[in-house]
């Protein structure tokens, strides 16, 4: 049995993390991004609370109404995504 939380939580907290970050700096409240973005309040509340089950497709429709993107969401730090560099340089890609 593996220790440690299961796999896609960190991300899903940090993804959360950011999306409350930058509802905060554009000045909304979850009820307005809720609206916004077409998807309920508890929604919001447990997307910004890093629960890794909310769906992706929601999750992406708020991300961007919040001004972020994929690459945001990926380039948070290249040290917690281990594989994509040892892909490019185990396969001889240029970076």
């Amino acid at each position: 049995m593996a220790d440690g939380p299961p796999i896609g939580e960190h991300e899903a907290a940090h993804f959360g993390t950011l999306v409350r970050e930058r509802r905060k700096a554009l000045k909304m409240n979850q009820d307005e991004l809720a609206l916004a973005t077409g998807v309920g309040r508890r929604f919001i509340i447990d997307l910004e609370a890093g629960k890794p089950t909310c769906e992706l497709g929601r999750s992406l429709v708020v991300a961007n109404a919040v001004g972020l993107r994929i690459f945001d969401l990926l380039a948070q730090d290249r040290a917690d995504n281990a594989l994509l560099p040892d892909m490019i340089e185990d396969e001889g890609l240029p970076s």
